[in-house]
């Protein structure tokens, strides 16, 4: 597998992660979610990094993301930019100058420990691996492949991907150029990128998904026409890999249309990514955002009744000032794992990933349990 310019890359996913936060500072209309509370929190206990004995063997020493969905007999966990080199004896990172920017992990059932080990995809030199391939016409020297969230469905495991064009070296020399779906009939290895008449690109980015009866729903975070938030989108699950037969969320009562320029928002004033699943214990749907300049260590916390809401904004927890040794300037990528959750939901497992103060690209995600009332 090519080497990776560690630099590209680290510019990139900074710019990525800036552009959120601008978008943040920029405002918009007030946020459409009730006042009332549905739940609150008993305790909140941060675990702490997830960096161990998974990570050293695969030769990972830094990395963001963590998304992760249920497959038969555990989970998968997909993370971008992962950077490679290995740890001394006192914790010290030492980069190798390798580097993925689309990494995935397993996580076996039943699982022993928090934060978890995972076991990832690695290549025959025993390194992690990337996950998602690069098709002919693109290449390391100009793109980057990050996944987004993902789904198991028809004995199928299935990645959303954002794919980025680099344009020069500064910090904003990047674009995204669309999002497309990749799979894998066994799920510990390279995902497919799926091609239809479109091409690779399909119409939704999600950050989140779930799945009912009938349906997949995705949660899209993005700014459109002056508005951002969350848009919400679905499938049936027969028809996800056809991008003609998604259906965008245009109104109360879970009405949806075909005509993607008619979709409306279902939560504002929500940056970066978000993350939404079932909990048992509440009987409600929970969503997670991650936080923005005004509150830059914050993890807020909505539920509804349905996937589209009306959304209570119900709690919020704060994550520790200092974290792996240095200031905390903000929080990004906060995503349930309701594999992890304990109780049926009443005790709720949360990874995020942190930008620390000339911390650099030598930060790890971290894990938060949430106890409920």
């Amino acid at each position: 597998m090519p080497r990776i310019s560690f630099k590209n890359i680290a510019i990139a996913s900074k710019a990525l992660f800036l552009l959120f936060i601008t978008i943040a500072i920029l405002g918009c209309s007030s946020s459409a979610f009730k006042k009332s509370h549905s739940f609150d929190t008993v305790q909140s206990n941060f675990l702490g990094e997830i960096w161990n004995q998974g990570h050293a063997k695969a030769s990972i020493i830094s990395q963001d993301g963590g998304a992760s969905y249920r497959v038969p007999g555990g989970s998968l966990w997909w993370f971008g930019d992962t950077f490679m080199g290995t740890r001394d004896k006192t914790g010290k990172s030492h980069f190798d100058g390798g580097a993925v920017s689309c990494a995935v992990a397993r996580l076996n059932e039943p699982n022993n420990s928090l934060p978890p080990v995972l076991h990832f995809l690695t290549g025959k030199d025993g390194k992690v691996a990337q996950a998602i391939e690069f098709l002919p016409e693109e290449s390391w020297d100009r793109n980057r492949i990050w996944p987004l969230n993902g789904i198991y469905v028809n004995h199928r495991s299935y990645i959303y991907y954002s794919l980025i064009e680099l344009t020069g070296k500064k910090l904003w020399d990047f674009k995204s150029v669309g999002s497309g779906l990749a799979f894998s009939t066994q799920p510990l290895t390279v995902h497919k990128r799926i091609l239809t008449r479109h091409g690779w690109r399909f119409p939704v980015a999600p950050s989140a998904i779930v799945m009912t009866e009938d349906w997949i729903y995705f949660y899209d975070v993005e700014k459109r026409n002056n508005q951002n938030g969350v848009w919400l989108s679905r499938v049936r699950p027969a028809k996800i890999e056809n991008p003609d037969d998604y259906e965008f969320y245009c109104g109360p009562e879970l009405k949806f249309t075909g005509d993607k320029s008619k979709q409306v928002l279902i939560l504002q004033n929500i940056y970066g990514q978000v993350s939404v699943t079932w909990n048992e214990y509440l009987k409600k749907y929970v969503l997670a955002s991650s936080s923005d300049f005004s509150r830059p260590r914050e993890i807020r916390f909505y539920s509804a009744e349905n996937p589209s809401g009306l959304w209570n904004r119900d709690f919020a927890i704060t994550v520790p000032e200092y974290r792996q040794g240095k200031k905390v300037e903000i929080v990004y990528c906060s995503y349930f794992h309701p594999e992890l959750f304990r109780d049926n939901g009443r005790i709720m497992n949360l990874t995020f990933s942190l930008l620390l103060e000339n911390g650099g690209f030598d930060v790890n995600n971290e894990m938060v349990e949430i106890e409920i009332k």
